[in-house]
């Protein structure tokens, strides 16, 4: 019998956590935050074996010193990649929660903590219990991201974690191949679409900014510091053009340097990101947009980071052009430009003169490939989480013929 309780990410997108009890074993898979509104997940029991961590975003790990401040000193398990570059996010957390004057709900001794009892898995090399065994999956969706296996002997538990099932110049594909899955936890973010064509998306991307920089402007690409940032440098390598990375994604790639095992080509990504021109200080943006150029940097929906000197810059010229690559949260700075067509961010309110549009690069499955997977896994059971109307989409499974639920956090299943 597993008990799987519900601490965040049921029925929403953010703060996801999950604790799994094993008879006299108790795990904690991820720990998170709200990132937009900080909200925070429910407490976890205090007796627990270990935690598992499925990937570094922060709505996954944000919450993790948390736990060595009252007193857990056991293991963070997760992929090498995963361990380093969560650390790295958590102390950006950290620092942006001090900027914004906010109360820390932990501190820089905590994640040192936490980075003491890391211990790194290997994938598909599992990490035996008394009672229970645990193992590391590749998920595809950024570097060092992984699903999760509990397996008790009697019943095997997955938690796909943010998943993702096609190749994309940065990731491979998701593992498919899993056997005798009892329960599948799976996330549910784009459960009512599917995405576009990924080759096309980067075919149409490389023409846009070929046309920008052929008329002697500059294309802003406003990404994520990690996972988006490294693609987008994989892509624009291609061209031949003038790249500039600026923000904490040049931080984010040395460190997925460190493990190519969590990437799908690592020498083309060394070679692209020894040739890009990283950013140390002002003076270099200016310099940066000075002739037609490339400029890579933080943050994805444009609520900190360098990007606000790029826009502030180049906002009366309509020879540039910004798109940004990723989902926008509504209140976002990045979602006010994306429907208002307005820049508004610390007291500034411009209306940008230069082009801004959208392209879908996710890194999270769509629907079709969601049901593609568990028709091919055939799981006894799906729990649906990480999403919003996830209860919309296990009718739907229902009618396809799966035995499926869509927990609201707090709830207790028994398997």
């Amino acid at each position: 019998m597993v008990e799987i309780t519900f601490l965040g990410g049921a029925n929403e997108v953010g703060r996801l956590s999950i604790s799994l009890q094993n008879r006299n074993e108790t795990f904690l898979f991820d720990y998170g935050i709200d990132v937009q509104d900080m909200k925070l997940p429910l407490t976890p029991p205090t007796n627990l074996k270990g935690v598992f961590l499925s990937h570094a975003h922060l709505d996954h790990c944000g919450f993790i010193p948390e736990l060595y401040k009252k007193g857990y000193r056991r293991s963070v398990y997760a992929s090498p990649a995963t361990l380093e570059l969560t650390h790295m996010l958590l102390r950006d957390s950290l620092h942006v929660q001090e900027k914004l004057g906010e109360n820390p709900q932990f501190f820089t001794h905590d994640i040192k903590k936490m980075y003491q009892f890391s211990h790194p898995m290997g994938n598909r090399q599992p990490v035996d219990f008394k009672e229970t065994s645990i193992e590391l999956r590749h998920a595809g969706h950024v570097p060092g991201a992984s699903s999760i296996i509990l397996d008790t002997g009697r019943k095997r538990v997955m938690y796909t974690g943010d998943i993702n099932f096609i190749d994309t110049p940065l990731m491979k594909k998701a593992d498919m191949k899993y056997k005798n899955i009892n329960v599948a936890i799976c996330e549910s973010t784009y459960h009512y679409k599917n995405h576009p064509d990924r080759s096309e998306l980067i075919r149409e991307l490389k023409d846009k900014v070929k046309e920008v920089l052929l008329n002697n402007g500059t294309y802003l690409l406003p990404c994520f510091a990690l996972g988006r940032t490294q693609e987008m440098l994989l892509i624009m390598h291609d061209l031949g053009f003038p790249i500039y990375l600026d923000g904490m994604g040049i931080e984010a790639t040395r460190i997925i340097l460190n493990h190519p095992e969590s990437v799908a080509n690592y020498k083309k990504l060394k070679k692209a990101f020894k040739s890009a021109r990283k950013i140390r200080k002002n003076a270099d943006r200016l310099k940066a947009v000075k002739n037609p150029s490339i400029v890579i940097t933080t943050s994805g929906m444009l609520n900190g980071g360098p990007i606000h000197a790029y826009i502030s810059k180049l906002h009366k010229r309509e020879d540039c052009a910004l798109t940004l690559t990723g989902f926008q949260v509504e209140g976002t700075v990045g979602h006010t430009l994306m429907h208002a067509g307005r820049y508004v961010h610390e007291g500034v309110d411009l209306k940008p003169r230069f082009k801004i549009d959208f392209m879908d690069f996710s890194a999270h499955c769509g629907r079709d490939d969601m049901i593609n997977f568990l028709n091919k896994t055939n799981p006894g059971k799906v729990i649906l989480i990480h999403g919003e109307k996830t209860d919309e989409f296990a009718n739907d499974l229902k009618r396809i013929g799966f035995n499926t639920c869509a927990p609201v956090n707090g709830e207790k299943i028994v398997v």
